[in-house]
């Protein structure tokens, strides 16, 4: 959608930011964000994170015999933290894809997103535990085997652990801003 002087407003605002060069390229003219963290570590240590809450979430629900089937309380929360761990690695693929420096729309979309949503995995995990505790506190009701559902328990209890790593490691980083220069 553009208003009356040429400009996208709203969801594609960020095109602004880009403007075609003597080649015909475009080149980003808006703000910029470079890393004043060491790039390389921070982003093994975020994919790490990353991806360890993803793979622990899998291997919960690959688990056989942990007593979610037909249980609610257990199986929505672990189907929304699957979700937000899906999440987590779309952060970081859009953190590793935006180059050095970042331009201003992808630091929003990952630096300022990715603590938030580390925590939304972290809690929907624990939610995930809670409702497998619960389960298995029912009497009668338990449907799966002990040694499963403390494996399963495991993994949740990984994936949180990884989703509150995630989020102290991006409120670590430093950043510093650079404005477009006008050229006359």
């Amino acid at each position: 959608m553009k208003e009356k002087n040429g400009k996208r407003k709203g969801r594609w605002a960020y095109l602004n930011d880009y403007e075609k060069d003597a080649s015909g390229a475009y080149v980003y003219k808006g703000t910029e964000f470079a890393w004043k963290s060491p790039r390389k570590p921070a982003l093994a240590r975020i994919w790490l994170f990353s991806l360890a809450a993803l793979g622990a979430q899998i291997g919960a629900g690959c688990i056989p015999g942990t007593g979610m089937n037909g249980r609610a309380w257990v199986l929505l929360p672990y189907a929304a933290a699957l979700a937000a761990s899906v999440s987590l690695v779309w952060g970081a693929y859009a953190l590793m894809d935006g180059g050095d420096p970042l331009p201003d729309h992808i630091y929003r979309q990952s630096i300022e997103k990715l603590p938030g949503r580390g925590l939304l995995a972290a809690a929907l995990s624990g939610l995930a535990i809670l409702g497998e505790l619960i389960n298995l506190i029912r009497q009668g009701q338990f449907t799966g085997t002990v040694p499963s559902a403390l494996l399963y328990l495991l993994f949740e209890a990984a994936a949180l652990a990884c989703g509150l790593l995630l989020r102290r490691e991006i409120r670590a980083l430093l950043w510093e801003a650079h404005s477009p220069v006008e050229d006359d």
